[in-house]
């Protein structure tokens, strides 16, 4: 039986894996509600992603009480920050790289189905809730992840 937790350290599991880079630097990871160390003073880039569990529902049922599969579909949303002045192309390019790793993805925790980029604009129109730190000298873009977990309850 997967949890939400399972489900979010798998999708966790593979972006840290999954070797992120931007002119072969590593771009640091950063998750909610972890307070992490703050800003640099001087902006390099980085990703910010959110775990979601918007809906369950019985998706079939089993034998007997306690033996439903329920269906939990999720959203990972993600935010890239650039340094103000990098351009919208860096910032896609960290984006793409987050998203390619679940196009199609499956395994035994989660299935995921899609996976976009999606542009973004200046860093002070934008803070995410779970984000300490202000990212007013940054630019940034997203990228969500449609998935879903399966539990037998």
């Amino acid at each position: 039986m997967t949890t939400a937790t399972q489900a979010r350290q798998a999708v966790r599991s593979r972006m840290e894996a999954g070797g992120i880079t931007y002119n072969g630097v590593s771009v640091p990871l950063r998750w909610q509600n972890e307070a992490g160390d703050p800003l640099p003073d001087d902006p390099a880039p980085f990703v910010y992603t959110e775990f979601l569990v918007e809906q369950a529902r019985v998706a079939a049922f089993g034998g007997g009480r306690g033996a439903n599969l329920h269906r939990n579909t999720c959203r990972v949303e993600g935010y890239v920050f650039v340094p103000k002045g990098w351009g919208l192309d860096a910032a896609e390019s960290i984006a793409e790289q987050a998203a390619a790793l679940f196009r199609s993805h499956r395994d035994a925790t989660i299935s995921c189905f899609t996976a976009r980029v999606v542009p973004g604009g200046d860093g002070a129109d934008l803070k995410p809730s779970g984000l300490p730190s202000p990212v007013s000298a940054y630019f940034w873009c997203g990228f969500d992840v449609a998935l879903h977990f399966d539990q037998t309850a």
